[in-house]
C-alpha cells in the first residue's frame, strides 16, 4: 500500500488544503492536513506515532515547501487540531509538539483523552475488558484480545491542550466546528467554506468503524446515525477530505449509501437471532475471516448494531435467567 504524494486543495474563498498520506499503522495509511490562509497555518491530525508515521509529516511539510512553493516551516504552525481521541489521529502530537508551540484543539468529550490519557486508558481498558466477557469470548481469547488492544495506546503520554472545541464553534475565524458523535465521542468534522474536513465520520469506501456506546458514552450507531444526519443537512458542500481514503466529492449520495450499509448489517443480525445467539457467536457469523486485531474490530462493531437493535426494541434476551444468576453469563440474543 503506497503513499500519494502531497496533494492541492482550494476551498472557494481560496484557502489552500494540501493533504499528506501517512502510514499510522503497517496496513493503514491516513490523511494529515496543512491548511493555509494569508499567513494563518493549521495542522489537522497527527498521525499515530508509530512507525514512519512521523516521518511521513516531516517529508510532507518539506514537499508543500518545496514543490508548492509555500514559504512554510514548523514555526509557522499557529494550530494543530485534533479531530478524534483515536491513536492513529492523535499518536503523533508528542512528537509535533516538540517542533512547534502552536496550540491545540479537540472536542471537549475528547479532551481529557490528550490531557489525562493513562487515566483514560485504564477505564477504556476496563470497559472494553467488560464487554468482551458480556460478548461471550473464551478466557484465552478474552486475554488475547486485551492485549492487543493496548499496545499502541500505552506509548501515548499525555499532553497540554490549549482549546476545547464545541459544536458550532468558528475556530480561529476559518474553521467552523460539527460536532459528529459516534465513531468516537469527540469527533469532528471542520468546515472551510464548501470544504468539510470528514475525518473518520464519513469515508469514500469504508463504513467508519462502530463500538457499543455500553463501552464510552457518545458512540455507538444511535449517535452515528443522528451525527450523518445532522452533516447530511449541511447545504453546499463541494468537495470532502477524510481521514483516510480518497476525496469524496457527492457528500449526500455517499452519507445514502452508508446509511444502507449499516441497514444491511441490522437486517443480517436480525434474521441471525431467529436463534439465540451471543456477540461472539454472531460475530463469528458475520465475520468469518477476520484475523489478530480484527477480531476485536468485529466484536466491536456487531456489538454496536446488536446494542442498536436492543436499543430499539428488535431483541430480547433468551437466556435472561441465567444472566440474573450469574454475572459472567454472555446474554444470547433474539429477535422479537
Amino acid at each position: 500500500m503506497s503513499l500519494e504524494p502531497v496533494t492541492r486543495y482550494e476551498s472557494e474563498a481560496g484557502a489552500r488544503i494540501y493533504r499528506i498520506q501517512v502510514r499510522v499503522f503497517p496496513m493503514l495509511v491516513a490523511n494529515v492536513y496543512l491548511v493555509i490562509a494569508g499567513d494563518y497555518v493549521a495542522l489537522v491530525d497527527t498521525g499515530s506515532g508509530l512507525g514512519e508515521s512521523d516521518d511521513h509529516i516531516r517529508s510532507g511539510i518539506e514537499q508543500i515547501r518545496d514543490e508548492w512553493g509555500e514559504q512554510l516551516g514548523w514555526s509557522d504552525i499557529k494550530r494543530i487540531v485534533v479531530t478524534h481521541g483515536h491513536v492513529d489521529h492523535y499518536g503523533g502530537l508528542g512528537v509535533v509538539r516538540d517542533q512547534t508551540s502552536a496550540p491545540v484543539a479537540v472536542h471537549e468529550l475528547d479532551w481529557r483523552v490528550l490531557t489525562n490519557h493513562e487515566e483514560r486508558l485504564v477505564l477504556s481498558s476496563r470497559a472494553i475488558s467488560s464487554f468482551l466477557w458480556r460478548a461471550g469470548v473464551s478466557e484465552a481469547h478474552h486475554a488475547s484480545l486485551m492485549g492487543m488492544y493496548g499496545w499502541s495506546k500505552g506509548l501515548f503520554r499525555s499532553v497540554e491542550v490549549e482549546t476545547m472545541l464545541h459544536d458550532g464553534d468558528l475556530l480561529d475565524d476559518l474553521m467552523l466546528v460539527h460536532h459528529t458523535p459516534g465513531h468516537c465521542p469527540g469527533q469532528v468534522c471542520l468546515q472551510i467554506g464548501d470544504v468539510l474536513l470528514s475525518a473518520d465520520h464519513v469515508l469514500a469506501h469504508t463504513s467508519p468503524h462502530m463500538a457499543p456506546e455500553s463501552i464510552t458514552p457518545s458512540t455507538g450507531l444511535r449517535h452515528y446515525l443522528e451525527s450523518l444526519r445532522s452533516i447530511a443537512a449541511v447545504p453546499n458542500i463541494r468537495l470532502t477530505l477524510g481521514g483516510h481514503e480518497e476525496p469524496i466529492y457527492d457528500l449526500y449520495g455517499r452519507i445514502a449509501q452508508i446509511e444502507e450499509s449499516h441497514k444491511h448489517k441490522l437486517d443480517r443480525l436480525l434474521a441471525a437471532c431467529v436463534e439465540p445467539h451471543t456477540i461472539n457467536e454472531l460475530a463469528r457469523a458475520i465475520y468469518p475471516d477476520v484475523a489478530s486485531y480484527n477480531i476485536l474490530l468485529a466484536l466491536e462493531e456487531v456489538g454496536a448494531h446488536v446494542e442498536y437493535l436492543d436499543q430499539h426494541g428488535a431483541l430480547a434476551i433468551a437466556n435472561l435467567d441465567e444472566v440474573a444468576a450469574d454475572e459472567h453469563a454472555a446474554p444470547q440474543y433474539r429477535r422479537l
